[in-house]
């Protein structure tokens, strides 16, 4: 990590007045709880800087080099800087690691319009340091379907319930929904094929919004999903929220692409 780096993220974690933004369809942890510190050491945090906004993504790490995120975390014309072992999205903590991309890489058929392979590899420009604040989180290596009515979790920094973005990593449990009953709900604005992973938004609004999108979806302690999109106003209960499903495809792509490009 050069002094570059570190000068210009601290510039960013100090900046209250950016204005936090996502281009294509927006997905905030709401009536989740704050982590125990460095319980999800996989968690990365993405910010891009323009000079006049920051938008802000989850991902996790999947290797020394590699992070995986959705596919429309990016910002034309800005500077990309990852952030990993944070707690805190606004101050400098013990552990913390950071790094400039070296490449990004979107799913070739990625789909801005419909978010479809909504998937985004980022290259680490060095490698990350595996300790206690900074672990990986494998892919999985079985592709089963998830049933409805399994609880899962997810993790971000994004809007909290008060409309704002939260300064501490945040948790919370999500219900698998099936694909008809999604289907109903999204009716034609999306096409939920086998390749997502809805998620009902539960009765006290526990959802995924504004800058938690690329977090990971993790179901009976698997790494299942990437977060993707949802309604534009999050946190209304019985709407659905969606992920991209990790399929053997898209895993499949993940490798082989992190291996082209050691």
């Amino acid at each position: 990590m050069n002094s570059s780096t570190m000068k210009r993220f601290l510039v960013l974690l100090l900046s209250a007045a950016c204005l936090l933004v996502s281009e294509g369809k927006t997905v905030k942890i709401i009536d989740g709880n704050e982590v125990v510190p460095h319980s999800r050491p996989y968690m990365a945090l993405i910010k891009f800087e323009t000079e006049f906004e920051e938008m802000i993504c989850g991902g996790s790490l999947i290797s020394l080099k590699w992070i995986l995120t959705a596919g429309h975390c990016q910002k034309r014309g800005s500077i990309a800087t990852i952030l990993l072992g944070a707690q805190s999205s606004t101050k400098w903590e013990k552990g913390n690691q950071i790094f400039d991309v070296s490449r990004s890489i979107q799913h070739p058929q990625y789909n801005s319009s419909d978010l479809k392979n909504d998937l985004r590899l980022i290259r680490l420009r060095g490698r990350a340091k595996i300790g206690k604040t900074v672990q990986l989180l494998p892919l999985p290596d079985t592709f089963e379907d998830i049933k409805e009515g399994t609880v899962c979790e997810t993790a971000g920094w994004g809007w909290t319930e008060e409309n704002s973005e939260a300064d501490s990593l945040r948790e919370v449990n999500i219900t698998i929904l099936n694909r008809e009953k999604c289907q109903t709900i999204w009716k034609n604005r999306a096409d939920i094929t086998k390749n997502l992973i809805c998620t009902t938004v539960g009765p006290k609004g526990q959802d995924t919004c504004i800058g938690d999108s690329g977090g990971p979806l993790i179901c009976n302690g698997v790494f299942r999903g990437v977060t993707s999109f949802g309604e534009n106003v999050c946190g209304k209960p019985n709407d659905a929220s969606i992920f991209t499903r990790l399929t053997r495809e898209y895993v499949s792509w993940i490798n082989s692409t992190t291996l082209d490009h050691i």
